[in-house]
């Protein structure tokens, strides 16, 4: 009966170890994910928009800003609500880009005089998301 004992032991002990080291992995994934998540999370990016230089001397009407993210392709809009046929150069916006990723920016908006004004897009720049270790939103101006 010692030996039935004694193995029935060992087999508890080696089931605890294999329980508590299979809690450790699930726990150091879930730590690595977090961390890999934070560092490619979402971020907010907001700031002011301007078309005004685009079309110097023209008025113009801003009417959205497009970032295209440059390792997938995928296209993020912000419209403003400005009416095409009017005069408002500069608007405000905040949208979510993936953080680390680079983006194609560009702009829309209608120029000329009110009433017949025009539709154009120019692309503006490269940028580059960077928000810092525990930070979820940045500010950048673009035109």
């Amino acid at each position: 009966m010692t030996q039935t004992s004694t193995k029935r032991k060992k087999v508890i002990i080696a089931s605890i170890i294999i329980v508590v080291l299979v809690v450790v992995s699930i726990g150091a994934l879930i730590v690595c994910n977090q961390l890999n998540s934070s560092q490619i999370g979402l971020v907010t990016v907001s700031g002011q928009a301007s078309s005004g230089a685009l079309a110097e001397p023209f008025p113009t009407s801003i009417q959205r800003i497009e970032f295209t993210d440059t390792q997938t392709g995928a296209v993020t809009t912000f419209h403003f609500p400005f009416t095409p046929q009017s005069n408002n150069p500069i608007g405000n916006y905040s949208i979510s880009l993936k953080n680390e990723h680079t983006y194609s920016v560009t702009i829309s908006y209608y120029h000329g005089f009110p009433g017949t004004m025009d539709p154009e897009s120019d692309y503006i720049t490269t940028f580059t998301v960077h928000a810092p270790a525990g930070e979820t939103a940045i500010t950048k101006d673009f035109g």
